[in-house]
């Protein structure tokens, strides 16, 4: 598909031009500045500009995702709402199907002029027939965005607030936006619907700020109670334009966060997002896929992998699941010989299960067609005698009674939750 998307440099915009790329489509790049040579076409595009926009007849779908931070009247709406005016027309013009990139705050009655305008452009979506999706708490990847805002508070403050009551928020990984959205652009005969992507568990705020300072920012803060009703004392005594500026307003659009319920968006796209915990870690994905390779293909040969099996791996997951990364539970990685704690039948056949079931298979295919799998699944090269039979087939079977031991009495200890993070 030839996919034009707005905001292309912005956090979002950055993985799914580069997700797009990398699936063999061709994304055209609305951004006001040429991107670098390599990321795709370009068009310019200015959010405040009026003139109308022409898109090439090909374009198949377009993905607003530029907008104004700063809209704190109802006159910035205004000039938002001309936008995405303008940008549906150009895509109705070439028949191409528009998703519109809105947000969690967005409704008729929101706290902020942000969220009010959010909810009248979702309207003029809809009405034109198109896509709209509401992501919860972005985060991952690059410090960008309102994630890269948090991670260098978390980074400098060595005393955090924790909002009582606590606000809830549904966090998504930016690559699994990204794969949604993609997503999204590709349905067939789409009906105009509000996408909801999120974890479908709700975490309060404090918990995500915790996992920023324990996993990305890997320092110690502490957190002090402020009450949520000084906030909105604060903002309704400063107004809206200072409390905009100082950041308040989004704060107090937080605290008004309805919960999403987003199984039924996730079970459409056949979304499974990642664990807090995988996405949280700064690698970068394929980094994260690495390490993924290293712990399955050493768990299923019993020694480590080689580079070349390893980019084996990585290319089977790249062409048969998209590139992503699975989110294995992190002592697993570090640990691969307790990958068979969830190595267990039952599990795998489980709906969380099945997928772990597939790269586990994937990595011994891959294995067995080497020479230490060779070595390790045929005996190739092995010493032998009766002897050293015996000994084998008794530390085969003490193994697999330890196993088959240790799983029921880990299970309530850690490895419930792990599973859990990880297989939601």
């Amino acid at each position: 598909m030839k996919i034009a998307i707005t905001g292309a440099t912005g956090y979002i915009g950055r993985q799914l031009a580069a997700l797009a790329l990398h699936q063999g489509h061709h994304p055209l790049l609305l951004t006001r500045t040429a991107p670098a040579a390599d990321a795709g076409a370009w068009l310019r595009y200015d959010l405040f500009d009026t003139d109308a926009l022409t898109l090439p007849g090909d374009v198949q779908a377009v993905v607003h995702l530029a907008f104004n931070p700063r809209v704190a009247t109802e006159a910035d709406g205004d000039a938002e709402m001309v936008a995405a005016l303008r940008l549906l027309d150009a895509a109705a013009a070439v028949g191409a199907h528009f998703v519109f990139v809105s947000s969690q705050t967005a409704r008729e009655d929101a706290p902020t002029a942000y969220g009010r305008t959010k909810w009248r452009i979702e309207q003029l979506v809809l009405q034109r027939g198109g896509s709209v999706v509401r992501p919860g708490q972005v985060y991952g990847g690059a410090a960008m965005g309102l994630f890269g805002l948090l991670v260098n508070l978390v980074d400098r403050l060595p005393m955090l607030p924790a909002f009582l009551p606590a606000p809830l928020i549904q966090p998504v990984h930016v690559d699994d936006l990204a794969l949604a959205l993609l997503r999204i652009a590709q349905l067939p005969d789409a009906t105009p619907e509000v996408h909801l992507i999120a974890q479908s568990q709700a975490l309060s705020f404090t918990t995500f700020l915790r996992a920023i300072a324990a996993s990305h920012v890997r320092k110690t803060r502490f957190f002090v109670p402020v009450p949520t009703a000084l906030v909105r004392l604060a903002v309704r005594l400063l107004g809206a334009e200072r409390s905009n500026r100082l950041g308040l307003s989004r704060l107090d659009s937080l605290f008004a966060l309805p919960v999403m319920d987003t199984r039924g968006s996730l079970a459409l796209l056949g979304l499974q997002l990642r664990s807090l915990e995988s996405g949280m870690q700064p690698a970068a994905p394929g980094d994260q896929l690495a390490a993924e390779a290293a712990a399955m293909l050493c768990y299923v040969l019993n020694r480590r992998p080689d580079s070349d099996l390893v980019e084996r791996y990585i290319a089977a997951i790249g062409r048969f699941r998209e590139g992503r990364a699975l989110g294995l539970p992190g002592f697993t990685l570090r640990h691969p010989a307790l990958l068979a704690l969830l190595d267990d039948r039952a599990f795998l056949a489980s709906e969380r299960g099945q997928e772990l079931a597939w790269r586990l298979d994937a990595a011994t295919l891959l294995a067995e067609a080497t020479q230490a799998g060779a070595e390790r699944f045929i005996g190739i090269r092995q010493p032998a005698g009766m002897l050293r039979y015996g000994l084998g087939l008794a530390c085969a079977v003490a193994s697999e009674v330890f196993w088959r031991i240790a799983r029921p009495v880990s299970m309530p200890l850690f490895l419930r939750d792990a599973i859990n993070r990880s297989f939601p």
